[in-house]
C-alpha cells in the first residue's frame, strides 16, 4: 500500500504521535510497513477516533443485560470503533494476462486507469453495536420478524445462533450488505452457573445462514487485517467459499492467501492461550488527551 494515507480526527484533538503509534500498533503496521509494496493501492483511509469513556461501555451492558468481552472492552477504551478503506487503480493490463476468468479480464479492462475503493475494514462504535434478532417486533407490524424467517427454515442446531429473545446477537460489520459480522452470545445447554457461553464471532449471510468466523474479537481482527479488507472476504470462511469477483481481486491483489498450503479453518488460528495477540492498551488515547487537555488549560 501506498504512504499517502490521511486521517480523520474526532471531536477531541490528541497529539498526532500518539495517534500514529497507537494505530501502527493495532494494525499490525499493515498502513505503513505496506507503502509501496503492493501495487495499484492507493487513497487509504484511516479514520482516527476517540476512545470510548467507561460509562458508556457500563450503560450498553446494562442496556442489554450481557458484559462485552475484555478483549472488546479494551478496544473501545482505546478507540469508539474502526475504519479503514482503500483504493486501487486498474492499470499494467498486462500483468492481468495470468487471470484464467476472460470476463473478470475484460471488467477490469474497461476500469484501467481508474481508481476504485476495493479495500473496507470496518468494527462499529459502540452506538452502533446493536441487537439484531431477539427483539418483539411490532403488533402493527406486517413485515415478518428474523424470528419468524428462522422458524420457516427447517435447519434447527442448537450450536448455531437463533433469533429467539433469549439470543444476544449484535452486529459488528454489515459487511457492505454482503452479510453481517456479528457478536454472538449462545444459551448454554446446561443451565448451571452463567447461563451464556463466551460470546464468538459469527456470519450472518443474505439467506439467513450462520457461519462460525472466531472465538474471540482479537482472532477475528487480526484476520480481518490479514485479509486487508477485500471484498466478501468472510466468505473465504464459510462452506459457501468466495465468489468469482472476490476470489479473483484476492488473486490480483493478495495471491498468497489462496496458496493451497494456507489454512481456511479459522481453528487452526492461533488463539490468545497459543499465540501473542494484538492486545490493546486503553491508556495509549487516555494518556494523550489528559495531556492535550491540560495543555488547553
Amino acid at each position: 500500500m501506498r504512504d499517502d494515507y490521511e486521517y480523520t480526527t474526532g471531536a477531541v484533538h490528541m497529539e498526532h504521535t500518539s495517534y500514529d503509534h497507537f494505530y501502527e500498533n493495532l494494525t499490525l503496521g499493515l498502513v505503513k510497513n505496506n507503502a509501496g509494496t503492493t501495487p495499484g493501492v492507493q487513497n487509504v483511509h484511516l479514520e482516527k477516533r476517540a476512545p470510548c469513556e467507561r460509562i458508556q461501555i457500563s450503560t450498553w451492558e446494562q442496556r442489554h443485560s450481557c458484559v462485552l468481552p475484555q478483549d472488546m472492552k479494551q478496544f473501545y477504551l482505546s478507540t469508539d470503533g474502526f475504519k479503514l478503506t482503500w483504493q486501487y487503480e486498474y492499470a499494467g493490463l498486462m500483468d492481468l494476462l495470468h487471470l484464467a476468468n476472460e470476463i473478470f479480464f475484460f471488467i477490469v479492462a474497461s476500469l484501467a486507469g481508474q481508481s476504485h475503493p476495493v479495500g473496507h475494514m470496518r468494527i462499529n462504535s459502540i452506538s452502533e453495536l446493536k441487537r439484531i434478532g431477539g427483539i418483539k417486533p411490532q403488533e402493527d407490524s406486517d413485515c415478518p420478524s428474523l424470528l419468524d424467517v428462522e422458524l420457516c427454515n427447517p435447519k434447527t442446531d442448537s450450536n448455531r445462533p437463533h433469533f429467539s429473545m433469549r439470543s444476544k446477537i449484535f452486529e459488528i460489520d454489515s459487511c457492505q450488505g454482503s452479510g453481517r459480522v456479528c457478536l454472538v452470545y449462545l444459551d448454554k445447554q446446561d443451565m448451571e452457573g452463567d447461563k451464556r457461553e463466551k460470546p464468538k464471532i459469527w456470519l450472518l449471510d443474505r439467506s439467513f445462514e450462520w457461519h462460525f468466523l472466531a472465538d474471540t474479537f482479537t482472532q477475528y481482527f487480526r484476520i480481518m487485517l490479514v485479509h486487508q479488507g477485500l471484498p466478501q472476504w468472510q466468505f473465504r470462511f464459510t462452506s459457501m467459499g468466495l465468489t468469482q469477483f472476490s476470489e479473483q481481486m484476492m488473486l490480483l491483489i493478495a495471491p498468497h492467501l489462496l496458496q493451497p498450503n494456507k489454512t481456511t479453518s479459522v481453528n487452526e488460528w492461533p488463539s490468545a492461550e497459543n499465540g501473542p495477540i494484538n492486545q490493546l492498551d486503553p491508556t495509549v488515547f487516555r494518556l494523550a488527551r489528559d495531556k492535550t487537555v491540560k495543555k488547553k488549560e
